[in-house]
C-alpha cells in the first residue's frame, strides 16, 4: 500500500460489505469471504442526529464505518442490526481509483467491511 488509509484526505467513496456464515463446527476450516455486495452508502457526520442510522425495517441491515482521519486511526465498523455483525474491515488499493479524475479531496482506498451472522442464542 502506498499510503494508510487514515492519510486520505475524502471520505470512503469505494465501499464493499462481504458476508460470511457462521461456522456451525469450530473444527471445520473457516469459511472465506467470496460474497461480496455493493452497499447504499449514506455519509453521516458527528453533529447528524443519530435517529436516521436505525434500521427502518426488520430485514435491513445498518453498518456504521467510523472513520475520521483527522484522529490517525485506521476506520472500524460495527453493525445497528440485530442479527448481523461485524467482524473485521479491510483496506487495499482500489483497482482503477487512480484513473478516476476528481476535483477536490479523494480517497482511492477499497473499505470491505467483513461480516457474518449472529448466532440465535445471543
Amino acid at each position: 500500500m502506498s499510503s494508510s488509509p487514515d492519510s486520505q484526505s475524502g471520505p470512503p467513496c469505494y465501499v464493499l460489505v462481504s458476508h460470511c456464515p457462521l461456522a456451525v463446527d469450530s473444527s471445520a476450516p473457516a469459511p472465506s469471504y467470496t460474497l461480496f455486495s455493493h452497499p447504499t452508502i449514506e455519509y453521516h457526520y458527528a453533529d447528524d442526529l443519530p435517529h436516521a442510522l436505525l434500521p427502518q425495517s426488520p430485514d435491513e441491515h445498518v453498518v456504521v464505518l467510523d472513520y475520521d482521519p483527522a484522529l490517525g486511526a485506521s476506520p472500524t465498523a460495527h453493525c445497528l442490526s440485530t442479527s448481523l455483525a461485524v467482524v473485521a474491515v479491510k483496506v487495499a488499493e482500489a483497482p482503477g481509483a487512480g484513473l478516476i479524475e476528481e476535483d477536490g479531496p479523494k480517497n482511492s482506498k477499497m473499505y470491505v467491511v467483513q461480516t457474518t451472522t449472529k448466532p440465535d442464542e445471543m
